[in-house]
């Protein structure tokens, strides 16, 4: 655990709580600072999952291979950075055969409830995703449990002809490559059935919106995972939209926390209103500590 300070600032708010209440709340407090957030990352091979993950974040995930193709059960991969982790899971590509996708189903049905997200890496310059239309509706459009939020990513958009127009110090598409990048985008939406605001084209290696996918990601994670996923992000992507994003998170999952607390604990109703009526207030140091936390 960091230095106590950021944690004396939170106490100091929560004398007014009792004190058989008061431990519960750190506890839970931490838990959420520690948070462990777990993205699940999926699209076929080479479609560029490797390189998209070391843009994102400071720590390497894994050396980028287009040729070999990787093991076949999923790779976890574990970032560390200061006190914080985030987790990894490389899922393997889907349309190798008819086999191994019924084997991936089975996978992946068992893995969305630890999954705190799901990016899903298309290639741009494919001229078709029937395979992942497939997929989606086998095992995410019939899933009955809770689903993680699934962004498509749609990588590679550098390769969007006419590939020569794109303009790689300015980091952007041309006017027709733009024009063409947006059917692109709503074609994926109405092939897959899904939103058009559910897919962000990027490219890794044109420097292409890389911060609207993080600003995304800030979100639609999870109010818990936010702020965790912030230090692992590069500096580029720890922009004022992310911070500010992830700051009022971490104050709305205290209040979550709190009520949680007060409700299960055995106080008298004028009790329990006279605590819910301060909450704010903790949630409120709670976002004054942020950069302490999660900086």
């Amino acid at each position: 655990m960091k230095h106590p300070s950021g944690y004396a600032l939170i106490r100091r708010h929560l004398r007014r709580y009792p004190r058989s209440l008061r431990q519960h709340l750190l506890q839970e407090l931490n838990r959420l600072v520690t948070y462990e957030p777990v993205i699940g990352i999926m699209g076929k091979t080479g479609v560029g999952k490797s390189s998209l993950c070391n843009a994102l974040f400071r720590s390497p995930v894994c050396a980028v291979n287009a040729v070999e193709v990787c093991t076949r059960q999923p790779q976890r991969v574990r970032l560390h950075f200061g006190s914080h982790f985030l987790t990894l899971v490389d899922l393997p590509g889907v349309g190798e055969s008819i086999t191994r996708d019924g084997e991936y189903r089975e996978l992946y049905r068992s893995l969305l409830p630890q999954l705190d997200m799901v990016l899903w890496v298309l290639k741009a310059d494919d001229r078709a995703y029937a395979v992942e239309e497939q997929f989606y509706q086998d095992v995410f459009a019939q899933y009955s449990g809770p689903l993680p939020p699934v962004l498509w990513v749609l990588n590679q958009v550098d390769k969007t002809e006419p590939a020569e127009q794109w303009n790689w110090s300015s980091a952007q598409p041309s006017a027709l490559q733009t024009e063409r990048i947006t059917q692109k985008q709503l074609a994926v939406a109405r092939q897959l059935g899904i939103a058009e605001a559910d897919i962000q084209p990027v490219s890794v290696r044109g420097r292409y919106r890389l911060s609207r996918l993080v600003e995304a990601m800030i979100t639609r994670l999870p109010k818990q995972a936010r702020s965790p996923l912030v230090p692992h992000l590069q500096n580029g992507y720890r922009t004022e939209a992310v911070i500010s994003t992830a700051s009022c998170s971490f104050g709305d999952a205290v209040v979550d926390v709190i009520d949680k607390v007060i409700d299960l604990a055995p106080l008298p109703q004028a009790a329990r209103y006279a605590l819910q009526t301060v909450t704010h207030t903790v949630a409120r140091a709670a976002r004054t500590v942020w950069s302490f936390f999660f900086g």
